[in-house]
């Protein structure tokens, strides 16, 4: 099995928190490899799927202790990036057979996005043993096909198991710990289909402190016309309505402003928690005010709940002083600078969703199975 080898000529990602593709590189073709490569390089690391010319493809770029301490893996994957490969997603689904992955072993972390995810990812790099990726994004785009083509549901459960397999590639004599963006919570069922005995996290935070936490991270001060907004608002939910369902239902003559696509967005995410939950797929839900109220209380329980918990807890301590996301574009930092204005926030918009919805009434909803620190 041959896969393709490319040289990196130039870098040209412009959306550091965008969605990975192939496209963020400017290639020149450099031979063929044998697929073989993937599995004993412990530096290649799948990058994204390409679905337009049905491949997947591999970086090679750090080793998988660097990857496990960054804020967001498919970001240090890009910066790290020093050749690209490319294989059939037929051929990848072959090849990853061979990984056997011990799924008493895996923890994925699902969240609300902007609700101390990050932070939790990073406490569990500290633990010896652990493997851990902050936002893998090939999960991201298996959200996206699962979405747009529902009759090759069958396929992308394949596809989905072989992702997994890969970026668990290396062995971890403790776990490994998966952390997907904010939509990769849809994927909760077929995770559970594939991994039954793996442990579930859940954070998430209130509507009204979530929305403004997003706006803050993602929207610039930048003044704007109407027709700016306008604009950015076809631009946003062109792409938003690939991930986000009631995004994608809702009447495009109708006018949604940033609150309104965010508040979509939320209750999205917390609707799928409480369906993964009914159809028995067990989670532990975290509530972002603990990390703030209890740090070190709430790490522990959570450690605990994975069977992860060590002894010495000196480096886990030192992450919770410190801003998980540091070094990337949506650092505390960062969020300063932009300095986005709070009249974004947009209090009627957001309780008017949360009206339309069938049981999600308030902004302080509470899920089933929340972490309770006595």
């Amino acid at each position: 099995m041959l896969a393709a080898n490319f040289e990196i000529i130039n870098k040209r990602r412009s959306d550091p928190v965008g969605l990975t593709d192939i496209k963020d590189f400017e290639l020149r073709q450099d031979g063929e490899i044998d697929a073989q490569e993937i599995l004993i390089n412990p530096r290649i690391s799948l990058y994204a799927l390409d679905f337009e010319n049905s491949q997947a493809v591999f970086v090679e770029a750090g080793s998988p202790a660097e990857l496990a301490q960054a804020p967001f893996y498919y970001q240090a994957q890009y910066e790290g990036a020093v050749r690209v490969i490319t294989l059939s997603l037929e051929s990848v689904i072959q090849l990853a057979q061979s990984v056997q992955v011990e799924d008493g072993k895996l923890i994925f972390i699902h969240s609300t996005g902007r609700s101390g995810s990050t932070l939790a990812s990073k406490i569990f790099a500290q633990v010896p043993g652990v493997i851990n990726m902050s936002e893998p994004d090939a999960l991201t785009e298996v959200v996206i096909a699962r979405f747009m083509k529902p009759e090759m549901h069958d396929m992308f459960r394949m596809l989905l198991d072989a992702c997994i397999r890969l970026l668990c590639k290396e062995p971890a004599s403790t776990a490994w710990v998966i952390k997907g963006r904010s939509w990769v919570i849809e994927l909760g069922d077929w995770l559970h289909q594939l991994y039954p005995q793996a442990k579930t996290l859940y954070l998430y935070r209130d509507a009204e402190s979530w929305v403004k936490s997003t706006l803050g991270a993602f929207v610039s001060d930048v003044e704007r016309t109407s027709e700016d907004w306008r604009r950015e608002e076809n631009e946003v939910r062109g792409w938003m309505k690939l991930l986000v369902p009631s995004i994608a239902r809702y009447d495009l003559g109708q006018h949604l402003n940033a609150t309104g696509l965010l508040a979509l967005m939320w209750l999205d995410n917390m609707e799928r928690y409480m369906q993964l939950h009914e159809s028995s797929v067990e989670m532990l839900a975290i509530q972002y005010p603990n990390w703030k109220l209890e740090p070190r209380r709430t790490a522990v329980s959570m450690l605990e709940y994975c069977d992860c918990c060590p002894e010495d807890l000196t480096a886990i301590e030192e992450v919770l002083t410190k801003d998980s996301q540091a070094g990337s574009a949506i650092s505390q930092e960062a969020v300063k600078k932009k300095n986005a204005p709070a009249q974004y926030f947009d209090a009627t918009e957001l309780n008017r969703h949360l009206q339309n919805h069938a049981y999600i009434k308030t902004t302080g909803f509470e899920v089933q199975n929340t972490l309770k620190l006595q």
